[in-house]
Protein backbone atom coordinates (compact mmCIF):
# COMPACT_ATOMS: atom_id res chain seq x y z
CA UNK A 1 0.00 0.00 0.00
CA UNK A 2 1.37 3.39 -0.90
CA UNK A 3 2.18 5.77 1.83
CA UNK A 4 -0.36 9.18 2.45
CA UNK A 5 0.81 12.51 3.46
CA UNK A 6 -2.39 14.39 4.01
CA UNK A 7 -2.59 17.92 4.68
CA UNK A 8 -2.70 16.98 8.99
CA UNK A 9 0.73 16.43 8.74
CA UNK A 10 2.00 19.96 7.57
CA UNK A 11 4.80 21.46 10.16
CA UNK A 12 5.02 24.15 8.36
CA UNK A 13 3.62 26.53 5.57
CA UNK A 14 5.67 29.65 3.93
CA UNK A 15 3.81 32.04 0.54
CA UNK A 16 5.97 33.93 -1.35
CA UNK A 17 3.59 35.73 -3.89
CA UNK A 18 4.68 38.15 -6.75
CA UNK A 19 2.86 40.59 -8.35
CA UNK A 20 2.96 39.32 -11.13
CA UNK A 21 0.09 37.01 -9.50
CA UNK A 22 1.88 33.58 -8.66
CA UNK A 23 3.34 32.29 -5.87
CA UNK A 24 6.03 30.18 -4.58
CA UNK A 25 4.67 27.38 -2.36
CA UNK A 26 7.25 25.72 0.80
CA UNK A 27 4.93 22.71 1.97
CA UNK A 28 6.68 20.86 4.64
CA UNK A 29 5.09 17.79 6.58
CA UNK A 30 6.26 15.18 9.06
CA UNK A 31 6.43 11.70 7.31
CA UNK A 32 7.19 8.13 8.76
CA UNK A 33 9.89 5.93 7.88
CA UNK A 34 9.48 5.17 4.03
CA UNK A 35 11.47 2.20 2.42
CA UNK A 36 13.70 2.24 -0.73
CA UNK A 37 11.11 2.21 -3.53
CA UNK A 38 7.96 2.75 -1.24
CA UNK A 39 5.34 5.06 -2.93
CA UNK A 40 4.19 8.29 -1.35
CA UNK A 41 1.21 10.10 -2.12
CA UNK A 42 1.40 13.85 -0.92
CA UNK A 43 -2.23 14.98 -0.74
CA UNK A 44 -3.89 18.26 -1.06
CA UNK A 45 -1.43 20.82 -3.66
CA UNK A 46 -2.64 23.43 -5.91
CA UNK A 47 -4.42 22.51 -9.17
CA UNK A 48 -3.04 25.40 -10.61
CA UNK A 49 0.95 23.91 -9.76
CA UNK A 50 3.26 24.59 -12.38
CA UNK A 51 4.38 20.69 -13.07
CA UNK A 52 8.18 21.69 -14.04
CA UNK A 53 8.78 23.48 -11.01
CA UNK A 54 8.42 20.83 -7.81
CA UNK A 55 11.10 20.54 -6.16
CA UNK A 56 10.96 17.90 -3.15
CA UNK A 57 13.64 18.28 -0.48
CA UNK A 58 14.22 15.73 2.18
CA UNK A 59 13.67 12.20 0.26
CA UNK A 60 15.53 11.52 -3.00
CA UNK A 61 12.71 10.80 -5.41
CA UNK A 62 13.00 8.50 -9.00
CA UNK A 63 9.54 9.02 -10.19
CA UNK A 64 6.80 11.81 -10.28
CA UNK A 65 3.87 12.08 -11.11
CA UNK A 66 1.00 15.11 -10.65
CA UNK A 67 -3.07 13.62 -10.18
CA UNK A 68 -5.22 15.93 -10.52
CA UNK A 69 -9.40 15.86 -11.70
CA UNK A 70 -9.78 12.39 -10.63
CA UNK A 71 -13.35 12.61 -9.86
CA UNK A 72 -13.85 13.81 -13.28
CA UNK A 73 -16.17 11.21 -15.06
CA UNK A 74 -13.62 10.74 -17.86
CA UNK A 75 -10.92 10.27 -16.10
CA UNK A 76 -12.63 7.44 -13.95
CA UNK A 77 -13.20 5.73 -16.73
CA UNK A 78 -9.65 5.59 -18.20
CA UNK A 79 -7.92 4.33 -14.56
CA UNK A 80 -10.43 1.11 -15.29
CA UNK A 81 -9.71 0.66 -18.71
CA UNK A 82 -9.10 -3.06 -18.78
CA UNK A 83 -10.37 -4.19 -15.50
CA UNK A 84 -13.45 -5.90 -14.38
CA UNK A 85 -16.53 -3.89 -13.04
CA UNK A 86 -19.71 -4.75 -11.71
CA UNK A 87 -22.73 -3.30 -12.76
CA UNK A 88 -26.26 -3.85 -10.89
CA UNK A 89 -29.16 -4.51 -13.97
CA UNK A 90 -32.22 -1.85 -12.96
CA UNK A 91 -34.44 -4.59 -14.29
CA UNK A 92 -33.26 -7.79 -12.08
CA UNK A 93 -31.43 -5.72 -10.00
CA UNK A 94 -28.83 -8.19 -10.03
CA UNK A 95 -25.06 -8.04 -10.09
CA UNK A 96 -22.98 -8.81 -13.80
CA UNK A 97 -19.35 -8.42 -14.18
CA UNK A 98 -18.08 -6.70 -17.59
CA UNK A 99 -14.60 -5.34 -18.29
CA UNK A 100 -14.53 -1.97 -19.71
CA UNK A 101 -12.90 -1.49 -22.77
CA UNK A 102 -13.73 1.90 -24.11
CA UNK A 103 -13.96 5.34 -22.21
CA UNK A 104 -13.99 7.55 -24.28
CA UNK A 105 -17.11 8.18 -26.21
CA UNK A 106 -19.27 5.69 -26.58
CA UNK A 107 -18.37 3.23 -23.37
CA UNK A 108 -18.07 -0.08 -24.52
CA UNK A 109 -18.24 -3.25 -21.93
CA UNK A 110 -17.60 -6.96 -22.74
CA UNK A 111 -19.78 -9.42 -20.34
CA UNK A 112 -16.97 -11.39 -18.42
CA UNK A 113 -20.00 -14.70 -18.96
CA UNK A 114 -21.19 -14.49 -22.39
CA UNK A 115 -17.98 -12.37 -24.10
CA UNK A 116 -20.86 -10.14 -25.46
CA UNK A 117 -20.44 -6.64 -26.31
CA UNK A 118 -22.40 -3.86 -24.56
CA UNK A 119 -22.36 -0.36 -26.10
CA UNK A 120 -23.15 2.39 -23.62
CA UNK A 121 -24.88 -0.44 -20.99
CA UNK A 122 -27.66 0.69 -18.48
CA UNK A 123 -27.68 0.02 -14.72
CA UNK A 124 -26.18 1.26 -12.21
CA UNK A 125 -21.97 0.60 -12.06
CA UNK A 126 -19.56 -0.17 -9.62
CA UNK A 127 -16.21 0.83 -9.51
CA UNK A 128 -13.78 -1.19 -6.83
CA UNK A 129 -10.87 0.52 -5.44
CA UNK A 130 -7.73 0.12 -6.84
CA UNK A 131 -4.06 -0.42 -6.20
CA UNK A 132 -3.07 3.54 -4.49
CA UNK A 133 -7.05 3.87 -4.09
CA UNK A 134 -8.45 7.27 -5.10
CA UNK A 135 -8.07 10.71 -4.82
CA UNK A 136 -10.50 13.45 -4.22
CA UNK A 137 -7.74 16.10 -4.30
CA UNK A 138 -4.67 17.09 -6.73
CA UNK A 139 -2.12 15.03 -5.46
CA UNK A 140 1.46 14.52 -5.77
CA UNK A 141 2.79 10.68 -6.22
CA UNK A 142 6.32 10.02 -5.96
CA UNK A 143 8.72 6.43 -6.02
CA UNK A 144 11.34 6.74 -3.25
CA UNK A 145 14.89 5.83 -3.73
CA UNK A 146 16.26 7.23 -0.09
CA UNK A 147 14.60 9.01 3.03
CA UNK A 148 17.11 11.43 4.49
CA UNK A 149 14.91 13.69 6.99
CA UNK A 150 11.79 13.22 9.06
CA UNK A 151 9.93 15.90 7.76
CA UNK A 152 9.75 16.11 3.59
CA UNK A 153 9.28 19.59 2.04
CA UNK A 154 7.73 20.38 -1.53
CA UNK A 155 8.33 23.90 -2.86
CA UNK A 156 6.40 24.43 -6.39
CA UNK A 157 4.93 28.11 -8.29
CA UNK A 158 1.15 28.00 -8.77
CA UNK A 159 -0.93 30.53 -10.62
CA UNK A 160 -3.97 31.77 -9.05
CA UNK A 161 -2.35 34.17 -6.02
CA UNK A 162 -2.45 37.32 -6.24
CA UNK A 163 -2.32 40.85 -4.50
CA UNK A 164 -2.46 44.26 -4.19
CA UNK A 165 -1.83 47.35 -1.91
CA UNK A 166 -4.10 50.44 -1.12
CA UNK A 167 -4.23 52.89 1.17
CA UNK A 168 -6.84 55.81 2.85
CA UNK A 169 -4.80 58.75 3.97
CA UNK A 170 -7.26 61.43 6.10
CA UNK A 171 -6.09 64.78 6.19
CA UNK A 172 -6.92 66.99 9.50
CA UNK A 173 -5.32 70.42 8.27
CA UNK A 174 -1.14 69.44 8.41
CA UNK A 175 -2.02 66.36 10.32
CA UNK A 176 -3.18 62.97 8.55
CA UNK A 177 -3.58 59.45 9.77
CA UNK A 178 -3.01 56.51 7.06
CA UNK A 179 -3.77 52.92 7.14
CA UNK A 180 -2.61 50.43 4.00
CA UNK A 181 -4.45 47.41 3.20
CA UNK A 182 -3.76 44.45 1.83
CA UNK A 183 -5.94 42.58 -1.07
CA UNK A 184 -4.83 39.00 -1.08
CA UNK A 185 -6.94 36.45 -3.62
CA UNK A 186 -6.77 32.95 -3.97
CA UNK A 187 -8.08 30.58 -6.79
CA UNK A 188 -5.11 28.49 -6.37
CA UNK A 189 -7.74 25.42 -5.62
CA UNK A 190 -6.16 24.89 -2.00
CA UNK A 191 -6.24 26.48 0.94
CA UNK A 192 -3.20 27.95 3.00
CA UNK A 193 -3.33 27.65 6.61
CA UNK A 194 -0.95 29.41 9.74
CA UNK A 195 1.58 30.49 6.65
CA UNK A 196 4.47 32.67 6.96
CA UNK A 197 3.40 35.35 3.92
CA UNK A 198 6.44 37.40 1.58
CA UNK A 199 5.18 39.62 -1.34
CA UNK A 200 7.87 40.27 -4.08
CA UNK A 201 7.09 43.24 -6.28
CA UNK A 202 8.98 43.37 -9.75
CA UNK A 203 9.01 41.26 -12.94
CA UNK A 204 10.18 38.32 -13.11
CA UNK A 205 11.38 36.05 -16.29
CA UNK A 206 8.98 33.22 -16.66
CA UNK A 207 9.55 31.23 -20.06
CA UNK A 208 10.75 27.60 -21.01
CA UNK A 209 13.10 25.71 -18.72
CA UNK A 210 13.66 29.35 -16.53
CA UNK A 211 10.89 28.79 -14.66
CA UNK A 212 12.07 25.68 -12.68
CA UNK A 213 15.60 27.38 -12.61
CA UNK A 214 13.97 30.00 -11.34
CA UNK A 215 11.69 28.55 -8.40
CA UNK A 216 14.75 25.99 -7.76
CA UNK A 217 16.83 29.29 -7.13
CA UNK A 218 13.86 31.15 -4.83
CA UNK A 219 13.22 28.60 -2.96
CA UNK A 220 16.50 27.41 -1.99
CA UNK A 221 17.63 31.32 -1.73
CA UNK A 222 14.64 32.56 0.33
CA UNK A 223 15.51 33.96 3.94
CA UNK A 224 13.64 36.13 6.33
CA UNK A 225 15.11 39.04 5.25
CA UNK A 226 14.42 41.33 2.13
CA UNK A 227 18.54 41.11 1.51
CA UNK A 228 17.62 38.05 -0.73
CA UNK A 229 15.47 39.35 -3.01
CA UNK A 230 18.20 42.70 -3.39
CA UNK A 231 16.69 42.90 -7.42
CA UNK A 232 12.83 43.22 -6.07
CA UNK A 233 11.25 45.16 -3.76
CA UNK A 234 10.24 42.57 -0.78
CA UNK A 235 7.54 42.75 2.10
CA UNK A 236 7.62 40.04 5.26
CA UNK A 237 4.35 40.20 6.58
CA UNK A 238 4.19 40.31 10.43
CA UNK A 239 2.01 37.39 11.12
CA UNK A 240 1.04 34.01 9.82
CA UNK A 241 -2.12 34.31 7.91
CA UNK A 242 -4.83 31.50 6.72
CA UNK A 243 -6.28 32.21 2.87
CA UNK A 244 -8.66 29.71 1.69
CA UNK A 245 -9.44 28.81 -1.79
CA UNK A 246 -11.68 30.66 -3.21
CA UNK A 247 -11.17 33.24 -0.86
CA UNK A 248 -10.51 37.02 -1.35
CA UNK A 249 -9.18 38.43 2.41
CA UNK A 250 -7.84 42.05 3.19
CA UNK A 251 -5.23 42.59 5.52
CA UNK A 252 -3.98 45.38 7.27
CA UNK A 253 -0.73 45.92 6.09
CA UNK A 254 0.56 49.33 8.13
CA UNK A 255 -1.58 52.14 9.92
CA UNK A 256 -0.31 55.57 11.40
CA UNK A 257 -2.02 58.82 13.00
CA UNK A 258 -1.33 62.46 13.50
CA UNK A 259 2.09 62.25 10.75
CA UNK A 260 2.59 65.61 9.45
CA UNK A 261 2.29 66.58 5.69
CA UNK A 262 2.59 69.45 3.23
CA UNK A 263 0.11 71.12 0.45
CA UNK A 264 2.04 72.01 -2.43
CA UNK A 265 0.65 74.06 -4.44
CA UNK A 266 3.14 73.39 -7.99
CA UNK A 267 3.43 75.61 -10.88
CA UNK A 268 4.54 74.84 -14.97
CA UNK A 269 3.76 76.33 -17.85
CA UNK A 270 1.30 73.99 -18.86
CA UNK A 271 -1.08 74.23 -16.63
CA UNK A 272 -3.54 77.69 -15.97
CA UNK A 273 -4.44 76.26 -12.22
CA UNK A 274 -1.63 75.06 -10.19
CA UNK A 275 -1.34 70.96 -9.40
CA UNK A 276 -2.26 70.19 -5.85
CA UNK A 277 0.17 67.78 -4.05
CA UNK A 278 -0.23 66.39 -0.88
CA UNK A 279 3.65 65.45 0.51
CA UNK A 280 4.52 63.54 3.60
CA UNK A 281 7.91 62.01 5.17
CA UNK A 282 7.91 58.36 5.11
CA UNK A 283 10.07 58.17 7.74
CA UNK A 284 9.94 56.70 11.55
CA UNK A 285 10.33 60.37 13.05
CA UNK A 286 6.82 61.46 11.32
CA UNK A 287 5.08 58.11 12.83
CA UNK A 288 5.92 55.86 9.62
CA UNK A 289 9.24 54.38 8.12
CA UNK A 290 7.53 51.60 6.42
CA UNK A 291 8.49 49.91 2.48
CA UNK A 292 5.24 51.23 1.11
CA UNK A 293 4.09 48.55 -1.81
CA UNK A 294 2.96 50.37 -5.00
CA UNK A 295 -0.81 50.57 -4.83
CA UNK A 296 -3.60 53.29 -5.13
CA UNK A 297 -4.22 56.00 -2.38
CA UNK A 298 -7.25 57.33 -1.48
CA UNK A 299 -7.27 61.17 0.18
CA UNK A 300 -9.69 62.19 1.86
CA UNK A 301 -9.91 65.61 4.04
CA UNK A 302 -12.12 66.92 6.88
CA UNK A 303 -14.15 69.51 6.45
CA UNK A 304 -13.56 72.73 8.52
CA UNK A 305 -17.41 72.86 8.54
CA UNK A 306 -18.95 69.83 10.07
CA UNK A 307 -15.98 67.64 10.13
CA UNK A 308 -16.75 65.32 7.95
CA UNK A 309 -14.63 63.50 5.31
CA UNK A 310 -14.22 64.81 1.91
CA UNK A 311 -13.46 62.64 -0.83
CA UNK A 312 -10.36 64.52 -2.50
CA UNK A 313 -9.37 62.45 -5.28
CA UNK A 314 -6.81 59.24 -6.02
CA UNK A 315 -3.28 58.48 -6.75
CA UNK A 316 -0.85 55.28 -7.79
CA UNK A 317 2.35 55.29 -6.53
CA UNK A 318 5.47 53.64 -7.16
CA UNK A 319 7.18 51.41 -4.54
CA UNK A 320 7.99 54.01 -1.94
CA UNK A 321 11.57 53.13 0.87
CA UNK A 322 11.47 54.13 3.96
CA UNK A 323 13.05 57.34 4.50
CA UNK A 324 11.80 58.34 1.42
CA UNK A 325 9.27 61.49 0.42
CA UNK A 326 6.20 60.39 -0.69
CA UNK A 327 4.07 62.54 -3.63
CA UNK A 328 0.14 62.32 -4.05
CA UNK A 329 -1.14 64.56 -6.75
CA UNK A 330 -5.01 65.31 -5.89
CA UNK A 331 -5.86 67.43 -8.06
CA UNK A 332 -6.36 71.13 -9.23
CA UNK A 333 -6.60 74.25 -7.27
CA UNK A 334 -9.66 75.67 -9.35
CA UNK A 335 -8.90 79.31 -6.98
CA UNK A 336 -5.64 80.14 -7.76
CA UNK A 337 -4.82 81.17 -11.11
CA UNK A 338 -1.79 81.07 -13.46
CA UNK A 339 -0.89 82.96 -16.25
CA UNK A 340 2.57 81.63 -18.17
CA UNK A 341 4.73 83.30 -20.97
CA UNK A 342 7.68 83.76 -22.38
CA UNK A 343 8.71 87.39 -22.82
CA UNK A 344 11.28 87.77 -24.55
CA UNK A 345 14.07 85.64 -26.52
CA UNK A 346 17.79 87.44 -27.65
CA UNK A 347 21.38 86.53 -28.54
CA UNK A 348 24.56 88.36 -26.92
CA UNK A 349 27.91 87.38 -27.81
CA UNK A 350 27.89 83.58 -27.07
CA UNK A 351 24.82 83.16 -25.13
CA UNK A 352 20.91 82.66 -25.87
CA UNK A 353 18.20 84.34 -23.47
CA UNK A 354 15.30 83.40 -22.86
CA UNK A 355 12.92 85.45 -20.67
CA UNK A 356 10.01 83.89 -18.87
CA UNK A 357 7.32 85.68 -16.78
CA UNK A 358 4.42 83.76 -13.91
CA UNK A 359 1.31 85.90 -12.77
CA UNK A 360 -0.28 84.34 -9.89
CA UNK A 361 -3.59 85.12 -8.50
CA UNK A 362 -4.63 83.73 -5.17
CA UNK A 363 -8.48 84.05 -4.55
CA UNK A 364 -8.44 81.59 -1.56
CA UNK A 365 -9.51 82.92 1.31
CA UNK A 366 -5.87 82.28 3.19
CA UNK A 367 -2.01 82.80 1.55
CA UNK A 368 -0.55 79.82 -0.19
CA UNK A 369 3.14 78.31 -0.69
CA UNK A 370 3.29 77.88 -3.74
CA UNK A 371 6.97 76.42 -6.49
CA UNK A 372 7.38 76.82 -9.91
CA UNK A 373 9.01 73.74 -11.37
CA UNK A 374 10.18 75.10 -15.45
CA UNK A 375 11.94 72.71 -17.40
CA UNK A 376 14.73 73.76 -19.68
CA UNK A 377 15.99 71.90 -22.55
CA UNK A 378 19.74 71.27 -23.01
CA UNK A 379 22.61 71.19 -20.22
CA UNK A 380 24.91 73.95 -20.48
CA UNK A 381 22.42 77.02 -18.71
CA UNK A 382 22.07 78.82 -15.58
CA UNK A 383 19.67 81.72 -14.54
CA UNK A 384 20.97 84.83 -15.49
CA UNK A 385 18.04 87.27 -13.27
CA UNK A 386 15.31 86.07 -11.11
CA UNK A 387 12.81 88.18 -8.90
CA UNK A 388 12.60 84.94 -6.68
CA UNK A 389 15.29 82.57 -5.19
CA UNK A 390 15.45 79.41 -7.79
CA UNK A 391 17.16 76.10 -7.05
CA UNK A 392 18.81 74.35 -10.04
CA UNK A 393 17.73 70.27 -9.88
CA UNK A 394 18.68 68.57 -13.49
CA UNK A 395 16.87 70.00 -16.10
CA UNK A 396 14.59 72.44 -14.35
CA UNK A 397 14.65 75.28 -12.16
CA UNK A 398 12.54 76.03 -8.65
CA UNK A 399 11.00 78.64 -7.82
CA UNK A 400 9.25 78.93 -4.42
CA UNK A 401 6.76 81.68 -4.24
CA UNK A 402 4.74 82.91 -1.72
CA UNK A 403 1.22 84.44 -2.84
CA UNK A 404 -0.90 86.77 -0.86
CA UNK A 405 -4.51 86.68 -0.37
CA UNK A 406 -6.92 88.45 -3.30
CA UNK A 407 -3.50 89.82 -4.64
CA UNK A 408 -1.33 88.64 -8.07
CA UNK A 409 2.59 87.78 -7.45
CA UNK A 410 4.38 88.06 -10.54
CA UNK A 411 7.62 86.22 -11.28
CA UNK A 412 10.24 86.32 -13.91
CA UNK A 413 13.18 84.93 -14.68
CA UNK A 414 16.04 85.28 -17.59
CA UNK A 415 17.77 81.68 -18.42
CA UNK A 416 20.99 82.05 -20.46
CA UNK A 417 22.23 78.98 -22.23
CA UNK A 418 25.29 78.98 -23.56
CA UNK A 419 25.89 78.47 -27.30
CA UNK A 420 29.74 78.45 -27.53
CA UNK A 421 30.62 75.85 -26.11
CA UNK A 422 32.12 73.54 -29.02
CA UNK A 423 31.17 69.77 -29.29
CA UNK A 424 32.94 67.05 -31.08
CA UNK A 425 30.71 64.15 -32.43
CA UNK A 426 31.90 60.42 -32.75
CA UNK A 427 31.76 58.48 -35.65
Amino acid sequence: MPIRIPKSTITSCSLTVYSDGFALVKDTRSIPQIQTNDWVHFIGVSKRLDKDSIIVEGADVSELVYEYDLMDELRIYERYLGRQLIMKDPYSKGDRKYTLLRANGPVVMQDVETNELIINPRGEIRFPEIEGGNHIEPTLVWQVEEQRSEEVCVSYLTGGVSWKADYVISLHGDQFDLSGWLMMKNYSGVSFNDAKLRLISGKLSKAGNETEEKSKELSKNEKTSADAFSDFHTYTFPKQINLEDRQQKQLRLLSSTKSQARMVYEINQQTSNPDIFIEFDNTVENGLGFPLPAGVFKMYRTSSQDGSAEFIGEYRIQHTEAGEKVRLKSGEACDIKVNSKKSGKYKEGGYEYTEYEYTICNTKDSPVEAIIRQQVPGHLWTVDESTHEWNKKRDKILLPVHVPVNKEETVKFTIRHDRSARRTIGF
